[in-house]
Parts: C-alpha cells; sequence; structure tokens
C-alpha cells in the first residue's frame, strides 16, 4: 500500500502488513507525525480524515477490530465494547478502554487498554460479528445492567427491547440469562434495570427522560398511547400521564433531522407535521409538554419544567 495514500477507503491499516508487502513500517510512524493517519491502537492505524469522522461507537468498534486482529487467541468483547459492535446506545461517555470476558478462574488482571472480566461466558451466548466474537445482545444488555450505571443500562435494555426493531429480543430471554446466572455480582442493580427496562421506549432520550422522571419521584407516565380523532389515527404520545391528562414528547434532533425518519420530508415539513399532531392532540383536552435533551437528561431542569405541567412529586417508602 503506498504511503501517500494510507487507507484510503477507511480500513485499518496493520503494521505487519506494511512489513509483508516490503514497505518500511517506519513510514507509519511518519504518516502520523504529518497527521495523516491515526494510531488507534498498537501497531493498527487508521487515515486521520476517516478516524475523526467517526463517533465514538465506531471509535470503539474499529479499536476492538483492531485488537481481534492483533491477538493471538480470538477475544470475546463484552459490556461496553460489545455494545459498540452490535450498535447498542448509551448515555454518558464511552470507555476508551476495550472490556473482554475470561474465564472465571483465569488469574490475568485488567491491563493497559484492556479491562478483563472474570465472570465466564456460556457458548450460546457469544456471536460472530465481521469476525469478532461477541457477547450476544442479551447478555450484553445483562453485563451492563449488572455494572453500568442505572441510566446507561436501563437505555441498552430498552434499546434492545424496543417494538419497533427486528432484531428485538424479549425481556423473557433477559430473565433467563439472569435466573440462570445466579448468584453473580450485581445480580440485585442488574434485576431492577430489567424490571424497569421497557419495549415501549423509541429512543435513548426517552429511555433517560423516564429514568429522571423516576429518579426524581414523579409519577410513572403510560408510553405510547394511542390518539384518535374524527379525523382518525393522530399517532402515538411518548409519555401520557392520565391523572393528569398530560401529554409529555422527548424530542430529540433525531426526530428533525434523521433522513429515516424525515422519509423526504424537508425540516420545514417536519416542524409543521409536528404542529398539526400537537394541535390535534391538543384539541382532545390534556395539556401538552415537550423537551429536549438539555432538559430530559438534566434533573436539575427536568424537575422544575414537569413540576410547571403539574406534575406532583410522589413520596415513596
Amino acid at each position: 500500500m503506498p504511503m501517500d495514500t494510507p487507507s484510503p477507503d477507511g480500513s485499518l491499516v496493520f503494521a505487519r502488513d506494511v512489513r509483508r508487502t516490503g514497505h518500511n513500517p517506519n513510514a507509519l510512524t511518519r504518516a502520523v507525525r504529518r497527521d495523516e493517519l491515526a494510531r488507534i491502537a498498537p501497531g493498527s492505524y487508521m487515515s486521520r480524515q476517516h478516524w475523526d469522522a467517526l463517533n465514538e461507537i465506531q471509535r470503539t468498534t474499529q479499536r476492538a477490530r483492531a485488537a481481534s486482529e492483533r491477538w493471538k487467541s480470538a477475544p470475546v468483547f463484552s459490556h461496553w465494547t460489545a455494545a459498540a459492535i452490535h450498535g447498542i446506545p448509551l448515555i454518558g461517555a464511552w470507555p476508551t478502554r476495550l472490556h473482554v470476558i475470561i474465564d472465571r478462574a483465569s488469574t490475568v488482571r485488567s491491563r493497559g487498554e484492556i479491562v478483563r472480566h472474570a465472570i465466564g461466558v456460556d457458548a450460546d451466548d457469544v456471536v460472530l460479528i465481521d469476525g469478532m466474537l461477541v457477547t450476544s445482545v442479551a447478555r450484553t444488555v445483562l453485563d451492563l445492567a449488572a455494572d453500568a450505571t442505572f441510566m446507561s443500562a436501563v437505555t441498552a435494555a430498552d434499546f434492545a427491547l424496543c417494538h419497533k426493531r427486528e432484531t428485538r429480543i424479549e425481556k423473557a430471554e433477559l430473565a433467563e440469562i439472569w435466573e440462570n446466572r445466579l448468584p453473580f455480582r450485581g445480580h440485585v442493580r442488574a434485576r431492577r434495570v430489567l424490571d424497569f427496562a421497557t419495549h415501549l421506549a423509541e429512543s435513548p432520550l426517552e429511555s433517560g427522560s423516564r429514568v429522571n422522571m423516576h429518579l426524581l419521584g414523579f409519577p410513572a407516565p403510560e408510553l405510547q398511547v394511542e390518539w384518535r380523532d374524527y379525523r382518525g389515527l393522530i399517532g402515538y404520545s411518548d409519555f401520557f400521564w392520565r391523572e393528569f391528562n398530560r401529554v409529555g414528547e422527548a424530542d430529540g434532533r433525531a426526530k428533525y433531522f434523521d433522513d429515516e425518519l424525515a422519509r423526504g420530508r424537508s425540516l420545514k415539513q417536519i416542524v409543521f407535521d409536528e404542529k398539526i399532531r400537537e394541535d390535534r392532540i391538543r384539541a382532545l383536552g390534556p395539556g401538552f409538554s415537550r423537551w429536549d435533551w438539555n432538559i430530559g437528561m438534566n434533573p436539575r431542569r427536568l424537575k422544575p419544567f414537569l413540576l410547571a405541567a403539574g406534575l406532583p412529586i410522589e413520596t415513596r417508602r
């Protein structure tokens, strides 16, 4: 591969392959100094242009691919790394270290770029994705439920369960894996995540907002409630507090800027359609509250926002 056009298609460049083709591997170091290549792992590189264009999920996946190519025995990626490879969204910063599962009896410790979890994994809970061994979606969600924050774990579980995903999993599958693993470290917090997770949340913002509502003490809303008027189906609301006759909508950027969700509509048309939808629901009588990421994901902002909408904070025992 000519070093003046490193990784032109965004693929990984390995120092060992450069040696095999007769090139001087020092050319990789020089390309890094010229900011033409990004060193993403020992002996693994990618063009700087392509690396800078990747999001955190994609970068984690590329780091895992580099590690998988480098190690003599194929690792089983787990936790946050497995979530990235599966495309499972999380809330919060993605760890830069890679997570793998090793045998329970192993005495090898975490070091450098690798976090090793000596918890073991059944062969049925491992899948092959793009040449990498990864814990299954269900096992990944359960591992995160035991180790990640409640917010991130619920977001991952909601995504995996989401009724709109063709490859969704069932909560019964998660519960079965949880029960079969007992006892294990974090099983109580994992059960809490599984009990709270739902197949009706359709975005990380909906999941995160619901977690914050719960932690703040607001009453639990009904999810994806159907609304109809004399013209027929209006749509489904993200949240509805029937006792207080209040609709809640968590609006992320995707609703307005995601091409798939836009279905060919312009931004102006999307905004107009959303206004008509809200007006039709309001005409049926409920109050209507709409918030974005800055409110839904910030408890200090969400609390006064929902209080102003007439929702009470419940006293829980």
